[in-house]
């Protein structure tokens, strides 16, 4: 059955219903930055508060529809991740299961994306150190499936549809031969492991950082599921790949956000999680190939950059770069 999506005009009956906001006047705005979901801002002087619904097929060129419930996911991840790391997500304010919506306590004035400060040539490790500890945490938090809410243990068909088809097999079916199959083989090699709760999204613009730190947000959970670790440092480690192929001139930033981010992680992490690096490696190599070729390429590279992310993401695939260290050292020297 589908259902009715929010708009400006039509958010502040619902959250009134919902008793959430009061009956003075409600400033709307929505808020840019995805492709996945209605995200309204809303703000009636006593509270501000994000509005989030999942839509059922993403704002791309490319056909790429998804499971709307997949909002509901991101609630019970929020819900899960904020007891083990308080302060570090936003504390979800309501849900309604009917409609598949989401109301989110909003970030505070000055907050910013830190894709923004990325593409801006600002490269600040601490952070980069922070989301990996708070990664750890809750990774090893979860190893035991009986510590998941269902709908994340269930959810691999959103992760499926959302990263896998369009970031794997869509990449791999461009490129047949051996490169296509190792992309697969990767892909299988993940579903085969369970391990632990998975973010699905770790990326830059999904994080929120305080404007005078050490403050930040992880947000957009709509893909979090019961899988492979690697994928989730995968993730981030594409992007400050991709960022150092955009900007060669503030690449040793994006290289000591690399390694401040492997480095924690495999701190916090622990013996039972120790980074198995050329699994993981091999990931960033399939995502760096999906951002130049996949259904959602990376807006900002040029024609130039995509050619040289993608000899990077076929080294890295094949594994031609042996482990962080190494990809820092190519991001530096601009290879």
């Amino acid at each position: 059955m589908s259902v009715a999506l929010l708009d400006e005009t039509s958010v502040v009956a619902h959250l009134r219903g919902r008793g959430l906001v009061g009956s003075g006047p409600v400033t709307v705005s929505a808020l840019g930055g995805g492709v996945s979901n209605v995200v309204l801002a809303v703000d009636d002087g006593r509270r501000a508060l994000v509005v989030k619904q999942a839509l059922p097929r993403l704002r791309v060129e490319a056909e790429w529809t998804a499971p709307t419930d997949r909002t509901l996911t991101e609630a019970d991840a929020l819900v899960l991740t904020a007891a083990v790391t308080p302060g570090a997500v936003p504390a979800v304010v309501d849900r309604d299961d009917e409609r598949n919506v989401l109301v989110l306590e909003r970030a505070p004035a000055g907050w910013r994306d830190w894709k923004a400060d990325l593409l801006g040539g600002t490269a600040d490790a601490a952070v980069a150190a922070r989301l990996g500890d708070v990664l750890a945490r809750w990774h090893t938090a979860t190893t035991d499936p009986a510590a998941l809410p269902p709908r994340v243990l269930d959810g691999g068909d959103a992760f499926e549809r959302l990263r896998v088809e369009p970031f794997y097999r869509r990449v791999a079916a461009q490129v047949p031969g051996s490169l296509g199959d190792r992309i697969l083989a990767t892909a299988d090699a993940m579903a085969a492991r369970h391990t632990c709760f998975v973010h699905g999204d770790f990326s830059p613009k999904n994080v929120l950082v305080a404007p005078d730190g050490p403050d930040l947000w992880a947000i957009d959970f709509e893909v979090a599921h019961h899988g492979d670790p690697a994928f989730d440092l995968a993730f981030l480690l594409c992007h400050l790949s991709l960022k150092a192929v955009h900007r060669p001139a503030s690449a040793a930033g994006y290289a000591e956000c690399a390694t401040a981010f492997a480095g924690a992680y495999a701190r916090g992490a622990g013996p039972d999680l120790t980074p198995d690096w050329p699994h993981v490696l091999r990931h960033t190599g399939c995502l760096t190939l999906a951002r130049v070729r996949g259904a959602s390429p990376a807006e900002y590279l040029t024609a130039a950059e995509r050619e040289t992310a993608w000899r990077l993401g076929v080294d890295l695939v094949t594994g031609a770069v042996a482990g962080p260290d190494d990809l820092c050292t190519r991001l530096t020297e601009g290879r």
